[in-house]
């Protein structure tokens, strides 16, 4: 059975130097270009999502994460702001302790930083045990895909004028943004997951495909 855990760190515990490079894709539930980008609220007043990152260099302290992957699946019942949320990491099976703790203190928001993971940690109530897993990607831009055979998968694709049947080519240019600042916009021809305590299927949906990213901390 999982279990909740915290987001903050023990009392007394040191947070060393931390950065990841990584490649990045994320899929919502949301329609084309995610509103929450622009207005803050959802297209369906809930927020489900599956983020994958693929860490090229990465340390936490001493401990090495190049070549280890981690998937964010999170659900929030109003916008995520709002709070209430769930999240539950996938980290690949070959991660040592000592790197799947590294992991789980950045993506669960401990480790503090840039990017994403303290902020959406303000905005979760529910931190599920990390699951070691075999994670398969595909890193070909508008054309990525990421899974954890029986559990989730997330393939992107192009979307298509309606009306001449046009493949489109948009990007996303957020000055400000604090996740990444450009993105292409694509859209998902496959969004699931099933698990106990998250199980959802947004396919047809929402999603990004970044260039590289750097994170860091604390």
């Amino acid at each position: 059975m999982s279990k909740t855990i915290q987001a903050s760190k023990k009392v007394g515990e040191t947070i060393p130097n931390w950065q990841v490079t990584v490649d990045y894709i994320e899929a919502c539930n949301c329609d084309y270009g995610c509103p929450c980008n622009l207005s803050g609220f959802p297209t369906y007043g809930f927020c489900r999502a599956l983020v994958f990152q693929h860490i090229r260099k990465g340390n936490f302290g001493d401990v090495r994460l190049d070549g280890l992957s981690a998937i964010m699946a999170a659900s929030w019942p109003k916008a995520i702001h709002n709070g209430d949320g769930t999240q539950r990491i996938y980290v690949s099976k070959e991660a040592s302790k000592a790197q799947l703790d590294a992991i789980e203190k950045i993506w669960y928001g401990k480790a503090k930083g840039n990017g994403y993971f303290a902020i959406f940690a303000s905005t979760t109530k529910y931190f599920l045990d990390p699951v070691q897993a075999e994670i398969k990607y595909k890193i070909d831009g508008k054309r990525s895909s990421f899974s954890v055979p029986g559990v989730l998968e997330v393939e992107t694709q192009s979307f298509k004028n309606p009306v001449t049947g046009q493949e489109s080519d948009p990007e996303l240019h957020l000055a400000t943004g604090f996740i990444w600042q450009k993105a292409k916009v694509c859209t998902t021809k496959v969004m699931r997951i099933l698990s106990p305590n998250l199980s959802f299927d947004d396919s047809g949906k929402n999603a990004f495909v970044t260039d590289v990213l750097t994170f860091k901390g604390p």
